[in-house]
């Protein structure tokens, strides 16, 4: 993603943050337009998935649950990509619904990456 390294360990949480909640805004926006094309299901999986990137932000977690919340989120991100592509390729869009399938790869990859890099600190 970005290389935060040199960053103030205060304006990186807040850029953090910043990222969830935007997401978690995007999603339930996302899903409120799927709602008014009648999509309901994919809808529900936009609403679920705003609710989680709220989680990361509002709670104070553990570790542990920090890191299952993390992975929580990455899946979800992934179910979201995936069938926003699957959804586009069924309505016979052209060349967005490969950007939502490699978004979607592109998530997945980042998943692995976080699962590799938690199991080399144990």
């Amino acid at each position: 993603m970005f290389y935060f390294g040199l960053m103030n360990p205060k304006l990186k949480a807040k850029i953090f943050r910043f990222s969830f909640l935007l997401n978690a805004f995007i999603f339930f926006i996302g899903g409120l337009g799927l709602v008014e094309d009648g999509k309901t299901g994919l809808a529900m999986l936009q609403f679920v998935t705003a609710v989680f990137n709220l989680f990361m932000v509002l709670g104070k977690l553990s570790p542990k649950k920090y890191l299952r919340l993390n992975y929580t989120i990455l899946g979800l991100n992934i179910l979201v990509a995936a069938s926003t592509a699957f959804d586009y390729y069924v309505m016979g869009k052209g060349k967005i619904t490969y950007v939502w399938f490699f978004a979607a790869a592109v998530y997945a990859i980042a998943l692995g990456v976080q699962i590799v890099k938690q199991r080399r600190a144990v």
